[in-house]
């Protein structure tokens, strides 16, 4: 790489940090500054004391703590159904007998091309016929099959060595041990960006646990943030504490994935 290039590279890298890093660092530092000192401004990020009346605050105006438990549920419920559909998809795709298996592939790839909003009407009507609005479980439900899980899975089985397959085959392997023997073991950067990508959109779902949600006691955080926003307007301190409360738990997942990240999304890349 040239040394232009090299000095292009870093400057983009440095752009897109702080494009990222400001409204964290922003919402960290506005958080726990004492009330009068939070200002709304990038004056915010200059240290002038430590207070966590915002979070005390925060708590008292809205059950964040209970939000912030229906999002873990929404959250796993949701990822492990992701995970479950889109291996076993792939695994049919890859390994199945199927007669048109990469037909049946793009029809699940077009899904990806219909904006969620165009079934948003469906999923509500559906939703409420089956009398599950306002619970946790219509916060998930239309969510548990995404068609880029699917991709990815299927483009990491496709790097399998085929040779561990037939061998496994003669052995008697049966599919259920051979995937949970070989197959996942071995793509496992691949299983673990997915469950992250899958954990990520679930917990920052907004529109749809809006809608689905009416009750305090099964909204998500997300949705309870946006509600202490509207109470406290001229509070910003308190809208800045939940907004803290929210980010932590996705910035420590990604930290401890990360790792995981570029290798799983480049797993099968060749195929």
């Amino acid at each position: 790489m040239s040394k232009a290039k090299e000095k292009a590279l870093i400057i983009y890298l440095v752009l897109a940090s702080l494009l990222v890093g400001v409204p964290i660092f922003y919402a960290i530092f506005g958080a726990i500054r004492p009330g009068p000192a939070v200002t709304g401004s990038l004056w915010d990020l200059l240290p002038s004391g430590f207070s966590l009346e915002h979070f005390e605050d925060a708590l008292r105006r809205a059950p964040l703590v209970q939000q912030m438990a229906n999002s873990t549920i929404v959250t796993i419920a949701q990822t492990l159904a992701q995970v479950v559909t889109g291996v076993l998809a792939a695994y049919a795709l890859v390994f199945g007998r199927l007669k048109r298996p990469n037909l049946i592939f793009w029809v699940f790839m077009v899904t990806m091309m219909i904006p969620g909003e165009t079934i948003l009407v469906a999923n509500y009507l559906t939703i409420r016929s089956w009398g599950l609005f306002d619970t946790l479980a219509a916060v998930f439900l239309p969510f548990m099959f995404a068609a880029y899980n699917v991709f990815l899975m299927r483009q990491a089985f496709m790097s399998f060595p085929k040779e561990i397959h037939e061998a496994a085959s003669i052995d008697g392997c049966g599919p259920v041990r051979f995937l949970g023997k070989f197959l996942l073991p071995l793509t496992a950067p691949t299983v673990v960006t997915v469950s992250l990508m899958s954990a990520i959109a679930a917990w920052n779902g907004y529109l749809w646990p809006l809608i689905v949600s009416e009750s305090a006691s099964t909204r998500t955080v997300q949705v309870g943030i946006k509600a202490l926003s509207d109470e406290a307007a001229t509070d910003i301190g308190a809208s800045l504490a939940g907004i803290t409360f929210a980010t932590i738990p996705m910035i420590i997942l990604v930290i401890i994935g990360q790792k995981f990240l570029v290798r799983g999304l480049t797993q099968g890349a060749g195929k």
